[in-house]
């Protein structure tokens, strides 16, 4: 299929998204997820950034994992959600890298959201206390994730920002924490003309500062963040007429968080994905750091659940030049 025509077709699939997904069916204990290497890629690649990209997969499962949007690491525990608010968990042994993930994922249930047609759970964080923080973005707020037995249910997140003036599904689509716990959050919807976006940063009293941070590539969305090291990721999808699915990540030292309006920190670009076999609509990533030094970084592909679009999990190695 031509390109220009394959991007139309996923701009209008994108644009139906917010319909309510089939129901999903409860798995009681887990199920065995599928990792088939995307064929007829040469690999280990070098990627524009200087990332590797070590592996590529598509995923197959009984368990219903269409439409992964969100990823949360913490230690050797690997949380995974979909955009229908099904969450779903994993084990990745501390001393390996993410490839090391076991393919046993355990059904963690299905989020409620009442008063809400669904719960758009588009961003994870996992705290050093264990808590969970969800960011929904059709309503669009941070909350805290409350296990009940048999999932999770929405609580209140004391001291959350208010960000009811963003755009309809525009909200908090990359969340991750500090070491210490804080927050940092990037709206999807809070990106300027200009390719600046903006960061909010919880505050050790509770307040919200708010920062920016300048995009390598205008016209690219916030989708993913999380703190790896001294780095915070971030996750850059867009999706164009002409150029298709398009995929970024770059790096930011957590330093920078605290820049002044007049200093906006550049990131370091991490890597660019410039192979179209498996561009597409990234919006969960995990990230550790190696003993030495080097990041290994975890991407997943939310399908939409529409056969044009593919389940996919790439794994890149990172080190900063000069580290």
């Amino acid at each position: 299929m031509p390109r220009p025509v394959a991007a139309l077709l996923a701009l209008i699939l994108l644009g139906s998204c917010s319909a309510h997904p089939p129901p999903a069916a409860a798995v009681p204990d887990s199920g065995k997820v599928t990792r088939i290497p995307v064929p007829d890629l040469d690999l280990p690649r070098r990627m524009q950034g200087g990332a590797v990209l070590e592996e590529a997969w598509t995923l197959r499962s009984r368990l219903r994992i269409s439409g992964l949007s969100a990823m949360a690491l913490q230690g050797d525990r690997l949380m995974l959600a979909t955009d229908d608010g099904q969450l779903f968990a994993t084990n990745c042994p501390e001393d390996q890298t993410l490839q090391g993930c076991d393919d046993r994922w355990g059904y963690d249930g299905r989020l409620v959201a009442r008063g809400a047609p669904r719960a758009d759970l588009e961003a994870l964080a996992i705290r050093p206390d264990g808590s969970v923080v969800a960011g929904l973005e059709n309503m669009p707020r941070l909350a805290l994730l409350q296990p009940d037995g048999s999932g999770y249910q929405i609580a209140k997140l004391p001291g959350a920002p208010n960000m009811r003036s963003l755009p309809k599904n525009s909200g908090p689509e990359a969340v991750a924490s500090l070491p210490d716990g804080r927050l940092v959050v990037l709206p999807e919807g809070s990106v300027t003309q200009e390719g600046q976006a903006t960061i909010l940063v919880e505050q050790p009293d509770g307040s919200w500062q708010t920062t920016r941070m300048l995009l390598p590539t205008p016209g690219l969305l916030p989708t993913e963040a999380a703190v790896a090291g001294d780095r915070l990721f971030v996750l850059l999808r867009g999706l164009g007429l002409l150029a298709g699915w398009q995929m970024q990540i770059v790096a930011l030292p957590l330093a920078s968080l605290d820049a002044r309006p007049d200093e906006l920190p550049e990131p370091v670009l991490v890597v660019t994905l410039d192979e179209q076999r498996i561009a597409d609509n990234y919006e969960a990533m995990a990230v550790r750091q190696m003993a030495d030094g080097s990041y290994t970084l975890l991407v997943a592909s939310d399908d939409n659940g529409f056969t044009l679009q593919q389940k996919l999990l790439l794994l890149f190695s990172w080190r900063e030049e000069g580290a």
